[in-house]
């Protein structure tokens, strides 16, 4: 059995238990949402996936920062298939991170979410854009490590 089949087959079973905390849908208009919600304000988008496995250790990474700073302007959203969110809401879940306050992909089309994020973005991940506050984005295509994080954080956040 594949793993994604496993993690549906996991979620499944487990969804009455958290079936209201799925993370938001995140759609082609929502990075729009995402710069008036945090207008004049920097913050972090990273896109991951439950197949991906640089993306594990990047999503564990940032939890720990959420732990540690939970005033983190941090979106993390899980570019799986729609039907995958029970499973993304059981994992965030298990890193300890609130799947509710979080974002799944909502569109059957990714390559439409992904252009209305970055037109140059042809589905790497994991994928995290940065924004200062004026909302000039740098993307980095692979995981964030520890020090690009934390030049970030010193250059955006007192």
């Amino acid at each position: 059995m594949s793993a994604r089949w496993m993690i549906c087959l996991v979620a499944w079973l487990a969804a009455p238990t958290w079936a209201s905390d799925l993370p938001r849908p995140f759609d082609a208009a929502t990075p729009a949402t995402l710069a008036r919600d945090f207008a004049g304000k920097p913050y972090i988008l990273a896109f991951w996936s439950l197949e991906c496995g640089h993306c594990q250790a990047e999503l564990r990474s940032f939890a720990r920062q959420l732990r540690a700073r939970p005033d983190l302007p941090l979106v993390l959203v899980a570019a799986d298939a729609p039907e995958l969110a029970p499973a993304v809401a059981a994992h965030l879940a298990a890193l300890g991170l609130d799947p509710g306050g979080h974002w799944a992909f909502a569109d059957s089309m990714p390559e439409r979410v992904r252009f209305a994020v970055d037109r140059k973005w042809r589905g790497e991940l994991p994928r995290t854009y940065f924004f200062d506050a004026a909302h000039r984005a740098r993307a980095v295509a692979g995981a964030v490590d520890a020090s690009q994080l934390a030049a970030w954080m010193a250059e955006n956040l007192n």
